[in-house]
């Protein structure tokens, strides 16, 4: 009897794992093989959808060192017949347009991945492992042999809307999350990193010695640029540096209380957005991506209007930079030319000062003339230069500086260089010019963008419609 049980048990256990087991199949009306192939038609489709391709952003490593977490942009147009065109246009490349052509695959690894299954002399540059030539200074080299930029070449699909407005993708290996977003139809590759290029390197100038408010609601930070020796020690000003900014209260230490934030720089029809690689977290909010309103010349985030970047205030930026050491060699100052930009009035006084040099027995030509402060004399000086036959002469007066909120006031001192005495009575427009004009107090205004503060108009208070363009220049160069 016993044995008939358990026969009888184990008939019944049989038939209800059998029961199971059918119900398992039944949720699946496809076998697996079958939905991996559907999943990468679905992915294959979705990246062939943006009939220009797309601008992918991105970040070889989560580092925050230049080059290995430095962003880069890749422009891909995904083909039918599985080839991909790739173009950039950054220190991999050489500073020159790069682009090839080779095969991609939506391939299925616990997930849809994207797989640049052939070499690609854009993609695979980052992936390569090989030496960087353009890392290192002269006293010390970086080799990356074996390692080379640490990046991926096969990416899983994160996200992918039936829109084709924005794809997401991470690094199978690194993990760093790389955005896609279309690229306008009509747009060539290489005008499109052009265009970029351009707006980044003059918004974001690395010859520029300023720093960016960043407004967090109540909060108020400043963004430097941190851009690597490389960058600071090379001439060719085609090079692609991108320097890392360092985020930091606006009373703080840039040393202690630093946060590194890479971003990248895209278009989207006009527009031109600035995305940080990872979400920036000021208390309950996170803000990662803003667009340039050129209007009120700032970077507003897409998602809260409180959150904006804008440029540094032009007077405090000009009476910082009389005289100034950025990277610890050149000495900074502001100079205006005869031929220049200016207003009516400002170009009566330079017409009478050139017209006094013009009258001389010897006549000169007004070249140009230049704020700067000389040794450690804590004027400031206005050299005058006009050619002469035999080259250059320079006459120089000194002022007292006292900076305000609003405004910079100079105050001449009486000290004038050697023989100034002299050529001030032979030109009585300078002398007016040096003793009265610029004895006041002056403020300055942004030319375009308080993003690039290279220019200025030199206003004075009181009398804003008097003004002249004013250059930030080395006074080491003799140029």
């Amino acid at each position: 009897m016993k044995k008939i049980l358990s026969i009888s048990l184990i008939l019944a256990t049989a038939l209800t794992f059998s029961s199971c087991v059918k119900e398992e199949d039944d949720i699946f009306d496809k076998s697996a093989a079958e939905r991996l192939n559907e999943a990468s038609d679905l992915y294959s489709s979705r990246l062939m959808a943006a009939p220009n391709g797309w601008a992918m952003q991105l970040y070889p490593t989560n580092d925050n060192e230049w080059p290995y977490g430095t962003g880069y942009l890749l422009l891909c147009r995904f083909n039918k017949d599985h080839s991909v065109n790739v173009a950039m246009n950054n220190i991999f490349s050489n500073s020159q347009y790069l682009s090839d052509t080779s095969l991609w695959e939506v391939i299925t690894d616990n997930g849809p991945v994207l797989s640049f299954n052939s070499h690609n002399d854009c993609v695979h540059a980052f992936s390569d492992p090989y030496d960087l030539s353009f890392t290192g200074t002269a006293g010390k080299d970086n080799n990356e042999s074996g390692t080379g930029a640490e990046g991926d070449y096969e990416f899983i699909i994160v996200d992918a809307p039936e829109d084709a407005s924005y794809m997401m993708l991470k690094g199978k290996k690194r993990g760093t999350y790389n955005l896609l977003t279309p690229v306008e139809e009509g747009m060539s590759y290489e005008q499109y990193l052009m265009n970029v290029k351009t707006f980044r390197d003059y918004y974001f100038a690395k010859n520029v010695p300023t720093f960016y408010e960043v407004h967090w609601g109540d909060s108020l930070c400043k963004m430097t640029m941190s851009y690597p020796d490389e960058a600071m020690n090379d001439k060719n000003t085609n090079a692609s540096y991108d320097g890392i900014p360092n985020i930091y209260p606006y009373h703080g230490s840039s040393v202690f209380d630093q946060t590194f934030n890479t971003f990248l720089i895209t278009m989207r029809g006009n527009d031109y957005y600035l995305r940080f690689r990872d979400r920036i977290h000021i208390g309950d909010v996170s803000v990662q991506e803003f667009r340039y309103d050129k209007e009120r010349d700032i970077f507003v985030s897409v998602d809260n209007d409180n959150y904006y970047i804008c440029g540094d205030d032009p007077t405090r930026f000009f009476s910082e930079n009389i005289y100034n050491i950025f990277q610890g060699t050149d000495k900074l100052g502001w100079r205006f030319y005869y031929e220049g930009e200016m207003s009516d009035s400002w170009k009566a006084e330079m017409d009478a000062i050139n017209a006094d040099f013009q009258a001389q027995k010897n006549p000169m030509t007004l070249v140009s003339m230049a704020f700067k402060k000389e040794n450690n004399d804590l004027g400031l000086a206005l050299i005058t230069t006009y050619k002469t036959k035999s080259g250059n002469s320079n006459v120089t007066t000194y002022y007292d500086v006292n900076s305000q909120a609003d405004g910079v006031t100079l105050t001449f001192n009486g000290n004038i260089s050697r023989n100034g005495d002299r050529v001030l009575d032979m030109v009585p427009a300078l002398k007016t010019f040096v003793t009265s004009t610029i004895n006041q107090k002056f403020i300055a205004k942004k030319d375009d963008t308080g993003f690039n503060l290279n220019t200025l108009h030199l206003c004075i208070a009181g009398n804003e419609d008097k003004w002249v363009k004013v250059n930030h220049y080395d006074p080491n160069d003799k140029k």
